[in-house]
């Protein structure tokens, strides 16, 4: 969950087994989307962390964002727009833009979603077949 750290911890969370989360506090530097570029895909899981780590301007990250989200601050709240700097579920297609956008290993936003979604299923209905609900 909201994986900041170098190689080495992620070699040592990986040795555990462990699937790693990334959002917008995973992909602020240059570092942090090194070390994501680094995660095997079978063992990638994407997130928001909403309220909190949203995708900024100023991050890293922003050169590869496609989806821009548009808030107004709290005090002028406009139904149907987000608050100003307050990260949404919704905003979870910015983290697979970026990730899909660093690595030379994924073909594209589909197939990023596939992947991550097969780890979802993996990981929390192990025992559920794939396509049946």
């Amino acid at each position: 969950h909201s994986f900041t750290g170098d190689a080495e911890e992620l070699a040592m969370l990986l040795a555990l087994d462990l699937y790693i989360g990334i959002n917008g506090c995973s992909l602020k530097t240059e570092e942090n989307l090194e070390v994501m570029g680094k995660v095997p895909l079978d063992r990638l899981l994407i997130e928001t962390d909403a309220p909190w780590c949203d995708l900024r301007n100023t991050h890293a990250s922003a050169k590869y964002l496609q989806t821009k989200v548009d808030g107004k601050k709290k005090e002028k709240f406009v139904m149907g727009q987000q608050v100003k700097s307050r990260n949404e579920p919704c905003n979870l297609i910015q983290v697979l833009e970026v990730v899909a956008g660093y690595r030379p290993d994924v073909s594209s936003l589909d197939e990023l979603a596939s992947i991550v979604h097969a780890n979802t299923m993996r990981l929390f209905w192990p025992h559920q077949e794939e396509g049946k609900q």
